[in-house]
């Protein structure tokens, strides 16, 4: 259980890290190429459209399914005083709930996508195995033999741009306190009455989806990696051929 869990531990905040890490290496190639001109949002905002594409519609989609009116639907990029919106979703306010579900779509959706290319571009199968016997050398191969999948690259281009998306704005956030603090204590009550019952149903399922979670977070990590090294790469070419240099606040 223990390796299962530092696994997925450090995975996630690999792909934290990473994800920070790639916006500001696209956000300063579009600065250096584009300087402060609108056509700097959009070459920061196009690398990652089809991840903002999926964002948005699982808002939209989810608002949908919960009888929830969408007023708005844009993926066009806009430059606030804060940063830079990718795209936006406007929905009739609901009860907390609701809106807690349509805040939290595109990490549910995002997750999902994630998991069905690696499941069905990566074999991402064999690596949870690997990761279950926790032997570094079969996880090395695993993650290494991911170039070999068919179209590789474009696979990777799909789960970096999904992976530095899926994660919900501060505003899709608002709702959740009150629902997580609502699950803890539903939680709580179920542990304190059916504990060892609960343990005993629930500890095989979680270990599974940490295990499952952990190889599509290092296979998506992989992709981050792959893809923002050149960026970085085409940064530091870019600063020395203009003279400039980014910096982050």
């Amino acid at each position: 259980m223990l390796p299962t869990i530092a696994f997925f531990a450090i995975t996630f905040a690999l792909l934290l890290l990473l994800g920070r890490l790639a916006h500001r290496a696209l956000h300063a190639v579009s600065l250096l190429v584009a300087g402060g001109t609108s056509l700097a949002t959009y070459l920061y905002a196009f690398p990652l459209l089809p991840g903002v594409a999926l964002h948005e519609c699982s808002h939209a989609l989810m608002a949908m399914v919960l009888g929830v009116e969408v007023r708005s639907f844009s993926l066009i990029p806009q430059r606030k005083a804060d940063g830079v919106t990718l795209g936006s979703v406007e929905v009739v306010r609901s009860d907390t709930l609701k809106n807690s579900l349509i805040g939290a779509a595109p990490l549910m959706f995002g997750l999902a996508a994630l998991s069905a290319i690696g499941w069905f571009a990566f074999d991402t199968r064999k690596l949870t195995e690997a990761v279950l016997s926790a032997n570094i050398n079969a996880i090395s191969a695993q993650i290494i033999a991911a170039f070999g999948a068919a179209d590789a690259f474009i696979w990777f281009y799909l789960l970096f741009a999904i992976a530095n998306t899926m994660v919900p704005s501060e505003s899709d956030r608002q709702a959740w306190p009150p629902v997580l603090i609502g699950l803890a204590i539903i939680f709580g009550v179920v542990a304190v009455f059916f504990g060892t019952d609960i343990l005993r149903v629930a500890g095989p399922v979680a270990l599974r989806t940490f295990n499952w979670l952990g190889a599509v977070f290092a296979i998506t990590a992989f992709a981050d990696l792959i893809i923002m090294l050149p960026l970085w790469l085409l940064v530091r070419i870019l600063e020395r051929a203009t003279g400039k240099r980014v910096q982050f606040r």
